[in-house]
């Protein structure tokens, strides 16, 4: 019985994670071509991220207040509530790049996207691992995505510093840069909360707890 409503359960989250896969891409396919109608489509698919955290929440406690399992049921239970939170906390920096993504429509490009589109493409990257990795159990490939937050983090700098010295250089550009600023931004959270989920595989395969920890 238990077995039953765990299956049912990691389906409805990995359905959750299906979508804010989907909005990662639309969002930042929404930049990319100065696309509106993508990203009212990301800002509207919101309100259904939300509805899943909340279903899996409440099967989550109601499956631990029947069942009271122990051991990897419970380890399962507890980390798919925390992997919803994160997932729900992914699809909101999504809607925040799509918001963005509306904003920056109002000027003309502020420079080629060239490091935005690699940047995608890695923190797209690293969502759909870490679902892998979920589904397949596999602890070294939630490690692997672990350390991948670290080039993230690497593109974001690099993106950062580019992008003050061009408004440095031109001062009319302040308003857009902004905009493109906090899309950075937004998109280097996407990296954390990917790395966030793989703590989360990691602890549900291997028992062991790794956050704040330099674990290779």
């Amino acid at each position: 019985m238990l077995q039953a409503e765990i299956k049912t359960l990691q389906h409805k989250l990995l359905e959750m994670a299906g979508f804010a896969e989907q909005m990662l891409r639309q969002a930042t396919e929404s930049v990319l071509t100065r696309d509106e109608t993508l990203a009212r489509i990301v800002i509207d698919t919101d309100d259904r991220i939300d509805e899943f955290e909340n279903e899996i929440e409440s099967l989550c406690i109601q499956l631990i207040a029947l069942h009271q399992p122990v051991a990897f049921e419970l380890r399962f239970l507890t980390m798919a509530m925390k992997i919803s939170r994160n997932i729900e906390r992914l699809a909101d920096k999504c809607v925040a790049i799509a918001k963005r993504s509306l904003e920056l429509l109002e000027y003309p490009p502020v420079k080629p996207f060239v490091d935005l589109s690699y940047a995608a493409q890695v923190t797209q990257t690293m969502v759909k691992d870490v679902l892998d990795a979920f589904v397949n159990r596999n602890a070294e490939l939630a490690l692997e995505i672990r350390a991948r937050d670290n080039e993230v983090d690497e593109i974001y700098e690099r993106m950062l510093n580019e992008l003050l010295t061009i408004l440095s250089e031109h001062p009319k550009l302040i308003e857009p840069g902004i905009s493109l600023l906090l899309l950075f931004r937004h998109l280097e959270r996407v990296g954390d909360l990917a790395a966030n989920i793989s703590e989360e595989v990691y602890y549900l395969v291997k028992g062991d707890i790794i956050r704040h920890s330099d674990t290779h």
